[in-house]
This record gives structure tokens, sequence and C-alpha cells, in this order.
């Protein structure tokens, strides 16, 4: 198994943009997913009738680029936690041990963390020490 790559809060900080602009279509292929599943559903209910629907195929790509996008954030080491509020950690050393940077689609930059354990609900602000 790979080892995690920690960041520094510069380098997760300089990822932002580039998140910011994936995760707008992430959420954006997430979405069309969610509207063209109704009509999908039917289909597999109909399966055995020899079921076709024309949104399979709209279904298929927004999937597959969905997927791509999350690998694209993968391979940069960031963990997402909820594609819809783009919300996104980010493994940082702080004080010895290893947490969780945290930034979500809508803040400008990264101002908090959390520890592994807690979560989003657990975020606390970053201080002094941290720059």
């Amino acid at each position: 198994m790979d080892e995690e790559r920690l960041f520094t809060l510069s380098e997760a900080t300089q990822l932002i943009p580039q998140l910011r602009t994936i995760l707008i279509e992430a959420s954006e292929e997430f979405a069309e997913m969610r509207r063209l599943n109704p009509h999908i559903q039917k289909v597999r209910d109909k399966v055995p009738m020899d079921g076709f629907t024309p949104h399979g195929v709209p279904y298929v790509e927004a999937a597959t680029h969905l997927l791509y996008l999350l690998q694209q954030v993968k391979e940069m080491g960031v963990h997402i936690k909820d594609i819809d509020k783009g919300l996104c950690d980010f493994p940082y050393m702080r004080n010895g041990r290893v947490v969780y940077l945290c930034w979500h689609l809508g803040e400008d930059t990264i101002t908090h963390w959390h520890e592994i354990e807690s979560g989003f609900s657990g975020r606390e602000p970053l201080d002094e020490t941290d720059r």
C-alpha cells in the first residue's frame, strides 16, 4: 500500500484553485446522475422485458467523467469527503500527529483542521503554529 501524502499548509493551499474547478465539475456530474437516475431505475425494473432508455448513455458518460475527476483528486493525495459540498481533507502533520486540513467549496482558503476521527463537525481554526 502506498504511503499517504502529507501536505504542508502552503502545498494544500496551492491546490485550492485546481480543486475548486474539479469539484464544481464533479458536483455537476453527480447532479446529472441524480437527475437521470429515476429514468435509469425505470429501465432497471424492466430489464427482464428488454428495457431501454435514451438516458443510459448520458448517465454512463456522467458517471465515467465523475470517476475521472475523482481519480484526479485522489492522485493529488486529497481525500474527498462530500462531492455536493466539495468537502476535502488534506493529511497534515500537526504537533507530531496526522490530522486533516479541512476545506470546502465556498471557502477562499484553508482555515480549519480536524482530528481524523472527528470529521467536519470537529473542525478547529488553524492558529499561528500552523502557518
